[in-house]
């Protein structure tokens, strides 16, 4: 998400489901995105908040819809390589969940290796999500 809210990758549909099961989601998306022409003028490279996207993408596939999760926190990240135009990119979110919320541990992945570690909490909502005044 940028600072205004919107997805840094504009389309939910942009990303496939590749695993989702009792501690774990993954994603997966191809680079095909115009801001990476422009973020490094010479050396085009995906920008690092699409990766994060990427993991909490899967964490919201994990929860489905009928359970709100927000992210609260990141206590780890690292980019390891960049990603170029057209690499295909896998995010994995190991998934456990405390009484404090979620602790994700989560790993991106392009058909050159790894290329980010992060570590990320989520609450979980108490009950429906709030629409505000009827």
């Amino acid at each position: 998400m940028t600072a205004t809210g919107t997805p840094a990758v504009a389309n939910a549909a942009d990303f496939d489901v590749v695993r989702r099961n009792a501690h774990s989601a993954a994603v997966a998306f191809t680079v095909a995105d115009p801001t990476v022409a422009g973020h490094y003028p010479g050396f085009p490279v995906l920008p690092g908040l699409y990766l994060v996207e990427a993991v909490d993408r899967a964490v919201q596939e994990w929860a489905g819809p009928a359970r709100e999760v927000g992210l609260v926190a990141m206590d780890r990240c690292r980019f390891r390589h960049p990603v170029h135009p057209e690499d295909r990119v896998f995010a994995d979110a190991e998934i456990t969940e405390t009484s404090e919320g979620l602790q994700v541990k989560g790993t991106v992945t392009t058909n050159r290796g790894r290329v980010a570690d992060l570590r990320l909490r989520y609450r979980i909502a108490a009950g429906p999500a709030f629409i505000g005044p009827g």
